[in-house]
């Protein structure tokens, strides 16, 4: 009954804002339509905002038509949204947003941004609730009918660990108020699945840890790129002002994204690990993990974890371990050619900075993607006992 009444409300709204939506029906553009999913109901509000702001200037000085959808859940302090909103930006490529002349120099500001855009009132609810995210991904695509395109979801994120819970506060991925108010990774799937029935090209995570194996397992149905971070990421977020506009482009340049966000980063003092992963291969690639674990089974139960690239810091420490290097050292400390030929096929795109706050990232080791060794945390029983029986990539990989 609530699936249905969420529906039903959202068509309601479609169908009431006739000064917003042409009452005729939208064509549907050939060309990668960009969804935004910011969940900013938490302490990254303002670097959020500006995170829009940056979105705008790549618009304002894009050469090519664009169409930009963002739904936003702001704090109730934002002074320019009040509550949360679907935010639509059609760039014409000659200096047109919304019909009107893009913003320039120093009138892009957050709040002459905001005013600009065509503005819808969202689903309202926990936007984390897998029913309230489906509804509003749905409303962009019916506002924006395109025969592709791509996500970016922005807020707080801890990968695949379970989204509640007493002990630490992970939040798989979103943070819509209170730090349990998140959605699970294999939820996250199905709402892409159901929404996005194969033409989502790519899901970017502007948010920390979300690139490891078992997020991109759960996601080998829903989308064709990950493009992600292993580690916990700077609050102040990617560069959309230097990177959006190549992901608008039919042939996205994966190595030129890497590159420019580990460049920005570098210019500000940060640190970071991206990389791209093609989920497609995500079945070939669990295969060629688990006959590496079935080969090794005695060296793994005598392998090191501290012998381990790791990403985790502080509460979250060894929630994930770079994959090849685990099968490096499964295979004394050489990485089979037949592995490093599947990986290649995998993560397409990779780049990090070395130095982090609190451990150094070794870049020959660092491979793009991480993944949980079962019992890992031997004491944290929720962690355990949720991938062993949510996660995906556990049934897989490791249940043998």
């Amino acid at each position: 009954m609530r699936k249905l009444f969420l529906y039903i409300v959202s068509l309601f709204i479609l169908t009431g804002c006739s000064d917003e939506i042409p009452e005729h029906e939208q064509p549907v553009q050939a060309k990668r339509a960009i969804l935004a999913y910011l969940i900013a109901n938490n302490n990254l509000d303002e670097d959020i905002m500006n995170n829009v702001q940056w979105m705008y200037e790549s618009l304002a000085e894009s050469e090519d038509s664009c169409t930009l959808l963002i739904y936003y859940k702001p704090t109730s302090s934002n002074q320019y949204i009040n509550e949360a909103q679907i935010l639509a930006y059609f760039s014409d490529g000659h200096g047109q947003i919304n019909g009107q002349p893009a913003l320039e120099g120093n009138d892009i500001t957050q709040g002459n941004v905001i005013a600009q855009a065509n503005r819808y009132t969202a689903v309202t609810g926990t936007s984390t609730d897998p029913e309230v995210m489906r509804a509003n991904l749905q409303m962009m695509a019916d506002i924006v009918p395109s025969l592709s395109y791509g996500l970016i979801f922005g807020s707080h994120a801890t990968s695949w660990m379970p989204a509640a819970g007493t002990d630490i506060a992970t939040k798989s991925f979103g943070q819509d108020g209170n730090v349990y108010n998140s959605i699970n990774i294999p939820e996250l799937a199905d709402v892409l699945e159901q929404t996005f029935p194969g033409n989502l090209d790519f899901v970017l995570f502007d948010a920390c840890m979300m690139q490891t194996a078992e997020v991109c397992y759960e996601l080998r149905h829903a989308t064709r790129y990950c493009i992600a971070s292993v580690l916990e990421t700077p609050v102040v977020g990617f560069p959309y002002h230097e990177i959006l506009n190549n992901l608008y482009q039919d042939e996205i340049d994966f190595d030129k994204l890497c590159e420019n966000v580990i460049n920005f980063n570098k210019s500000r003092g940060l640190w970071g690990t991206y990389a791209v992963v093609d989920c497609k291969q995500m079945d070939v690639f669990a295969t060629a993990v688990r006959e590496q674990l079935s080969q090794h089974t005695s060296a793994l139960e005598d392998l090191s974890l501290h012998s381990i690239q790791q990403y985790g810091i502080n509460d979250y420490q060894y929630f994930s371990f770079d994959v090849a290097d685990v099968i490096r050292q499964l295979n004394g400390g050489i990485l089979p050619e037949s592995f490093q030929q599947v990986l290649d096929q995998t993560v397409l795109a990779k780049s990090c900075i070395t130095n982090h706050s609190t451990f150094r990232v070794d870049e020959d080791r660092y491979c793009g993607m991480g993944m949980y060794i079962p019992d890992a945390v031997p004491g944290n029983t929720r962690w355990n006992d949720y991938y062993r029986s949510a996660i995906s990539w556990y049934q897989t990989v490791w249940s043998e």
